[in-house]
């Protein structure tokens, strides 16, 4: 079968080439867009094809802007007269990407480094306290109207500025709620009243209804109090995949009415930038799961499209995995979709049997609310030694489910003393600038006051009341 070359770009010479391109979704509208980005694939191909690739578009006076390289895995990024050209070579599994991107801002002038010796002497990552109940409550317990998920991380750069990340349920973002969180806010950076508070970006994993609310009613109702510089997600199109929030679309031209000159990342795997005085290095995205021959995403779970990132602040990391890794059983596919997403995930990764130098980190939040129990192999890899659990915070011996009863266990096996839930307090780990680790927390704010004593119904999360745990 021939196969074209169908980008605006030159073609790449080598390899064989993706039946079709690809449309890999949208931009900070969230909606179709008039320019559509597309993705042409090759398989077969090596580093040799790949740099010289990289030449023949220079000669053909694209201008470099990025290049990177990881464990193997190279990328660059040119920018071109209506959009910039984003390519990367995947080792393992021989194959170029080639993106034409027409809805970002240059990764050359979308983040901004703090000049050294400047800000406060640490930052913050904020697990911002939410109402929950349990996944699978049990009859008599408190429900109401509280989800079992939701996630909204808070990060106060060295420079005061936040980094707002996904945002919980519409149900824990109440009238209530949201005016404690703006002022949360206004605390953590030091702004005084009457002024904005500067957002240095928003980052959103994935499109799913626990993962933006408190963002979205805080830009609705308060964006007069807030000056958000950047927004950062990269949202496979909802005709490649369904299973997401219809309220997305609602989302982004929320964001382009309110901050119409804001810049904007469709982050893609191997772009690495500064946000103050924190790295960002971007590890997957659903553009690493379209099959290479045929130019098609094999997945039914949204969460599978979650944008993993890892954090390095002061030497110290965080890996953020959204809710990558859920178990769909998919009668079109011969294995089931989380262990097609953990084969590429991790076999990016991989220097040797066992071992994924890039993928260790101090700190990692756990993925989809410790529901995705089939995730030892991530943790493992990560190693973290503190976790972050978006999840209802009660003893281990009383949680419903058992997911989180091997989710636990896999932590703890991987080496973390310590796990910090999401439904009693905001909690934090403040990472300072010689390097050192410190923990803190503040009551919930906002919570309605019948889940205030529905919390004392159950005791909080303990790891070290765990058998298995050991110093």
């Amino acid at each position: 079968m021939e196969r074209t070359w169908l980008l605006k770009a030159p073609a790449y010479d080598g390899g064989v080439l993706s039946e079709k391109d690809f449309n890999i979704g949208y931009g900070k509208s969230i909606q179709e867009d008039t320019q559509t980005s597309r993705m042409q694939l090759v398989a077969n191909t090596n580093a040799a094809e790949y740099l010289a690739y990289l030449s023949k578009l220079e000669q053909a006076g694209y201008t470099k802007i990025f290049e990177n390289e990881i464990n193997g895995n190279l990328y660059a990024q040119f920018r071109a007269d209506d959009c910039t050209l984003y390519v990367y070579f995947v080792r393992k599994f021989k194959e170029v990407r080639v993106i034409e991107d027409r809805v970002s801002t240059p990764i050359d002038r979308f983040g901004y480094e703090l000049p050294a010796g400047e800000g406060k002497d640490s930052t913050v990552i904020y697990q911002y306290g939410m109402m929950y109940t349990p996944g699978d409550p049990k009859p008599g317990q408190f429900i109401r109207r509280h989800q079992a998920g939701g996630m909204f991380y808070i990060i106060r750069l060295a420079d005061s500025r936040l980094i707002l990340i996904d945002g919980g349920w519409e149900s824990q973002s109440t009238e209530k709620s949201v005016p404690e969180a703006l002022k949360f806010l206004y605390e953590v950076s030091g702004t005084p009243a009457g002024e904005k508070i500067k957002i240095a970006a928003v980052i959103i994993t994935h499109p799913h209804g626990d993962h933006k609310q408190f963002t979205h009613d805080l830009i609705k109702y308060h964006s007069d109090c807030l000056d958000i510089e950047r927004f950062c997600y990269n949202i496979a199109s909802f005709q490649n995949i369904g299973g997401h929030n219809p309220t997305y679309p609602d989302f982004g031209a929320l964001v382009c009415e309110k901050y119409p000159n804001a810049r904007f990342l469709k982050p893609h795997t191997g772009q690495s930038f500064m946000l103050g005085d924190m790295k960002v290095d971007v590890l997957f995205t659903h553009e690493d799961m379209v099959l290479a021959d045929k130019a098609v995403l094999p997945l039914r779970e949204v969460n599978n499209t979650t944008v993993v990132m890892k954090f390095t602040i002061h030497g110290k990391t965080f890996m953020l995995l959204g809710d990558v890794g859920t178990v769909v059983e998919n009668p079109d596919w011969r294995i089931v979709e989380d262990m097609r997403v953990e084969n590429r995930f991790l076999g990016m990764y991989q220097d040797a049997p066992g071992s994924y130098p890039t993928l260790q980190s101090d700190m990692v939040q756990v993925s989809h609310h410790a529901v995705n129990y089939r995730m030892p192999n991530y943790y493992f890899a990560i190693r973290a030694r503190y976790a972050m659990l978006p999840g209802c915070d009660m003893a281990y011996e009383d949680y419903p489910s058992s997911f989180f009863y091997r989710v636990i266990h896999q932590l703890i096996t991987s080496g973390a003393v310590e796990v910090l839930m999401g439904s009693r307090k905001t909690q934090w780990f403040e990472i300072h600038k010689d390097g050192e680790i410190t923990m803190g927390n503040e009551p919930l704010r906002g919570a309605d006051e019948d889940y205030l004593e529905y919390l004392k119904t159950f005791r909080p999360f303990d790891i070290k009341e765990i058998p298995l745990w050991s110093e």
